[in-house]
């Protein structure tokens, strides 16, 4: 059985599931950058993902659209579980696996197993994500991301986030060291008496060391919703 079509039935068999949640994002990104990278320009960018057993296991699928081209340029699954940890304890631990397709290459998928580790302190939440790939042009290369974020609500019906993330890549193939670090605000706003809300972003990604990633600095625009 494939990754993807394990996916699809693990999504199905949950969204079915009576302890299962569902959500489907929508985004239009003025550009699709991924751990520093520009990979393509102005895009819209879906999703859908699961959630059953009290958020234990979380399965999706995400895609990238390349409106300048006209086609999905990425298409992407991935499962996870949250590993049980005490009633007390302020440490949350993911381990799971993504699969990255291009289905308007001939490019062999990346496949790459993670574990994420998650905390907050003092209104800050925290993280940190080691990934490996295991094939395609990520093979053997290592990522490592150490992350945070905090939020506020301005309004009734309006949040703000702010978050900063950075980056540390090892490639099989290249020199390792941090690649990049990635600022981000957001507007969170909700259609007073309804449930309907959309997001508005904004993020800048900064080079680090051009021995490791050259950066095409700029800002990044982005308004999305979720269903």
């Amino acid at each position: 059985m494939t990754v993807k079509k394990f996916i699809a039935l693990t999504s199905a068999a949950i969204a079915v599931s009576m302890t299962a949640s569902a959500e489907v994002t929508v985004d239009y990104v003025t550009d699709y950058v991924f751990r520093g990278a520009l990979l393509a320009e102005d895009s819209i960018q879906p999703g859908f993902e699961t959630t059953a057993f009290s958020d234990a296991i979380t399965v999706g699928t995400w895609a990238n659209f390349d409106l300048d081209q006209s086609e999905f340029d990425e298409i992407d699954y991935y499962f996870s579980y949250s590993i049980p940890m005490k009633e007390d304890s302020k440490i949350g631990i993911d381990v799971g696996y993504t699969e990255y397709t291009y289905p308007a290459s001939e490019s062999v998928a990346d496949r790459e197993p993670f574990i994420s580790f998650g905390t907050t302190y003092d209104m800050v939440d925290l993280s940190l994500l080691v990934a490996y790939g295991v094939d395609g042009a990520i093979e053997e290369s290592l990522y490592v991301e150490f992350g945070a974020g905090s939020g506020f609500d301005l309004a009734e019906n309006v949040a703000i986030g702010l978050s900063a993330a950075l980056g540390y890549s090892d490639p099989d193939a290249g020199e390792a060291g941090f690649s990049h670090l990635t600022l981000g605000a957001s507007t969170d706003l909700v259609i007073p008496e309804t449930d309907y809300g959309f997001s508005v972003g904004v993020t800048y990604v900064v080079e680090t060391d051009d021995g490791v990633q050259e950066i095409a600095e700029e800002l990044i625009f982005s308004v999305g919703t979720a269903l």
